[in-house]
């Protein structure tokens, strides 16, 4: 019998959750967390890390030149999903964020101007297991856009939400 852990994932699923940022230790490591998901969406992209370098030519050493490693540059993760008729606390956040607006904050949240912390769940194809999870630390809204809206047009009215984050994290949850 051979470990299927090792092969690619046949299909799959992702979800998004928002916690708080002092809520990170049950969060991080809750698969609870995961499946009480209030956003949907249907694209995500952003989730990559650069290391900047600079060139170093050491004195007396003409023919070599080192690539020293500097900062870690982290892109913005873009959430895309078709505009629905209910709001989530996730989509408040945002809003209220965007707009500061902390009078939208309900009782639940401490202060609809914090940072909070994106949890990116990879699942199987059952949605039973998460394959990967990504953390993404001191999140907060940067922009909403939603797409043109034509008369002329049967599409999907699409809702981007872009987040700037510190640093991220990867957890592999292989089944």
């Amino acid at each position: 019998m051979s470990d299927l852990s090792i092969y690619p994932a046949l299909g799959y699923a992702f979800s998004v959750s928002a916690v708080n940022s002092d809520g990170l230790s049950s969060a991080q490591n809750s698969v609870a967390t995961a499946k009480n998901v209030d956003a949907e969406f249907q694209s995500i992209r952003g989730i990559k890390a650069r290391r900047e370098t600079v060139n170093y030519r050491a004195l007396g050493m003409n023919n070599y030149s080192f690539q020293l490693p500097k900062t870690t540059q982290y892109e913005d993760l873009v959430l895309e999903r078709g505009v629905v008729k209910s709001s989530s606390d996730f989509i408040n956040w945002c809003n209220s964020f965007i707009n500061m607006d902390a009078s939208e904050s309900d009782s639940s949240s401490n202060n609809a101007l914090s940072t909070k912390i994106i949890l990116v769940f990879l699942w199987d194809r059952n949605k039973m297991d998460p394959l990967m999870t990504w953390t993404f630390y001191n999140a907060y809204p940067k922009a909403i856009e939603y797409s043109g809206i034509s008369a002329r047009d049967s599409a999907f009215a699409v809702e981007t939400i872009t987040i700037a984050y510190s640093h991220f994290s990867t957890l592999h949850s292989p089944v």
